[in-house]
């Protein structure tokens, strides 16, 4: 029965993941030309479909100025729970490089802040900090 409605579960999510991502270890250089940074991956560990997600927004009560509060965003993202992902590591960047629902995620970097929860879960959800 649970794997019958885990195995739902998991099919329904795989549906819902409309960025592709690639995952690895970030090296950040400057391009001789121009004088800008550029970030790669060195090393992959994952590429395919996944999900960025924000599912949480915590507002500080520590006021930065007069009436302001700060929102930090606690992102997300979402892998597949069929094993693919499994040598991605906290540490690891994360690129996006399209989206079907979100064009502005495009292009964005994101660091892996830790391992996701196991189990009997729908997605491996690697919770994420944005790069700049």
């Amino acid at each position: 029965m649970i794997g019958g409605i885990l195995a739902l579960g998991r099919k329904l999510t795989l549906q819902r993941m409309s960025e592709t991502v690639e995952v690895g270890v970030i090296v950040e250089r400057t391009d001789p030309d121009t004088g800008n940074p550029v970030r790669t991956l060195s090393v992959e560990h994952y590429a395919g479909v996944g999900e960025i997600k924000y599912p949480t927004q915590h507002v500080s009560e520590n006021a930065t100025q007069v009436g302001q509060q700060q929102a930090e965003a606690s992102p997300l993202l979402k892998v597949p729970a069929d094993g693919s992902g499994a040598a991605i590591r906290a540490g690891d960047g994360v690129h996006v490089l399209a989206s079907k629902v979100d064009g502005t995620l495009v292009g964005r970097w994101y660091r892996v802040r830790a391992l996701p929860q196991s189990g009997h879960v729908t997605a491996h959800r690697f919770p994420l900090e944005e790069v700049t």
